[in-house]
């Protein structure tokens, strides 16, 4: 194996683990909690390339529904499927790697703090819609309960959008410093 494929898997392999022990630190709220999950995830987009996020996302998919207590709350398994806040990690998932390829797009044009943020946002839409659908799917099809599209709308977008926006905002700082101190 060459040095950049070791290379590579070590990266991949620690951003799975952060996202994981992010999941862990959690806040409880009704139908979820506040996490550091999207903090790891945008810095992993914006640390690894498009094809390594998708690795490292796929990792953490695959660990949490073969039983691996990676989800918020220490949980796994398949009965994470039914649970209205899985398309989180969904979303998370996609937005990985959409945020590194976006990234790299926009630092080519704009400064990287900029390319960042701008990045972040659309990887933050791209979970929240992915947690939206899929939590009222969830809630009206598997768990009966008829919710309108303002609650799901607060209780999967809005109410988290202030602790993400500040995610975002120090993945974004961070990721500039951590860029330069990571091995070529």
């Amino acid at each position: 194996m060459k040095h950049g494929s070791t290379k590579r898997l070590i990266l991949c392999a620690l951003f799975c683990a952060l996202i994981a022990i992010g999941a862990q630190i959690t806040i409880p709220v009704p139908y979820g909690a506040f996490t550091l999950q999207l903090l790891f995830v945008l810095l992993a987009g914006f640390l690894l390339p498009a094809r390594d996020g998708f690795l490292t996302m796929l990792a953490y998919l695959l660990l949490g529904l073969v039983g691996a207590p990676v989800y918020a709350g220490f949980s796994g398994g398949l009965s994470s499927l039914v649970s209205p806040t899985f398309g989180f990690v969904l979303g998370m998932a996609a937005a990985c790697p959409a945020v590194s390829w976006l990234f790299r797009r926009l630092r080519g044009r704009v400064r990287p703090f900029p390319a960042a943020v701008l990045s972040g946002l659309a990887g933050i839409a791209m979970t929240y819609l992915f947690g939206a659908v899929y939590g009222y799917f969830v809630m009206t099809l598997v768990l009966n309960q008829a919710v309108s599209p303002w609650f799901v709308v607060w209780t999967f977008c809005l109410m988290y959008l202030p602790f993400d926006a500040a995610k975002l905002l120090f993945a974004a700082v961070a990721s500039s410093a951590l860029a330069r101190r990571l091995p070529r």
